[in-house]
């Protein structure tokens, strides 16, 4: 049984003690959405109404969002939930009270994974923020790009039963650098599509900060080629794709001309056919606009500590990455409200 989230205590909404500028920080993730959304694409979760009752799923979503904002375990998590204002502020805990644990965190996003909320949530973000005007639907591209993650356990250590600790989901990435170097790592790849603005669009104080946000987003083993999310990634109403040579294939020029989709695919050489100086040519021209779908993973790794998983296994690391999409969207979102405001409406009539 569930606590809806509206009940929860007002203090640092009427306490004039607490309005201080330290406490603001997360006040334009706050803002940015509609919120109660969110709790009734939720409320499976937790659906029993006899038991006792649970923490509201709004205040589980933005703790797990905190998680991923301040780079924390589920253990520092609870921690910080105890102790900081901030915290207890964007997730409606009342000040003395009970704050989740990190069992509870964790089980909460294993429900978000069983149920396969976290692409549904995604959704929601990314509808609310195309009604507002901060994503931009019309003329858009879309940047599909992947990332390898080192897997949390990746050496050739055993356990007290012999068995291998390596994280059995994960496989290995193959990829040679720029200088022809090879680097191997053990882990996930994390594909995204982002989307950007068309090229042709003039962009305005407004739309500087449009471009960037992530639309699909899916984890694999290391060892899957890029390719293979390709679908998976494509919206199927953008201008153009823009991708490195990884995704170049006859099979991909015919999907982008089947939805009548700009193909701006870098190409790549093979032996014997080396690419022409036009191809070369291309390709550079690609990689200015292309550059843009590895901001999200910088982020990612930089900024959110992800750069090695978290957890063991292929459906805890697709939600936890799941859950690290909606967070950089917010972010980007909220980022926006402080720059520029909302856009103006659109007439009507």
């Amino acid at each position: 049984m569930q606590k809806p989230f509206s009940t929860q205590p007002e203090l640092f909404i009427t306490s004039a003690d607490l309005e201080h500028a330290s406490l603001q920080g997360l006040d334009g993730a706050e803002a940015i959405l509609d919120w109660v959304k969110f709790e009734q694409i939720m409320a499976e979760i937790y659906a029993s109404k006899t038991g006792r009752p649970s923490y509201p799923l709004l205040t589980l979503l933005r703790a797990s969002l905190l998680g991923i904002w301040y780079r924390l375990s589920d253990a520092e998590l609870a921690q910080s939930l105890f102790r900081d204002l901030l915290f207890r502020k964007f997730c409606h805990l009342e000040l003395g009270g009970d704050v989740p644990d990190a069992t509870t965190i964790g089980r909460f996003r294993a429900r978000l994974m069983e149920l396969g909320l976290w692409e549904v949530l995604l959704g929601e973000v990314n509808r609310q923020l195309e009604a507002k005007h901060i994503i931009m639907t019309e003329g858009r591209i879309n940047i599909t790009d992947a990332t390898p993650v080192e897997a949390a356990q990746s050496g050739y250590g055993k356990d007290a039963n012999d068995e291998p600790t390596r994280d059995k989901d994960a496989g290995w990435h193959v990829k040679a650098d720029s200088r022809g170097n090879i680097k191997s790592t053990y882990g996930y790849s994390v594909h995204t599509g982002v989307d950007e603005p068309s090229h042709g669009l003039q962009k305005t104080n407004h739309c500087r900060a449009v471009d960037g946000f992530i639309h699909r987003q899916t984890v694999t083993p290391g060892n899957a080629h890029d390719s293979t999310e390709r679908n998976t990634l494509l919206l199927g109403d953008e201008e153009a794709l823009y991708a490195d040579a990884a995704y170049s294939s006859q099979a991909t020029r015919e999907k982008l001309e089947q939805f009548g989709i700009d193909d701006q695919v870098q190409r790549k050489g093979y032996r014997g056919h080396p690419l022409s100086k036009a191809d070369l040519v291309r390709n550079k021209e690609i990689a200015v606009i292309r550059s843009g779908g590895e901001r999200p993973f910088a982020t990612y790794k930089s900024s959110y500590g992800l750069a090695r998983t978290r957890l063991m296994g292929l459906a805890k690391n697709l939600t936890l990455f799941g859950l690290a999409a909606i967070a950089h969207n917010i972010a980007k979102g909220a980022k926006f409200l402080a720059l520029y405001g909302l856009p103006d409406p659109e007439p009507t009539g």
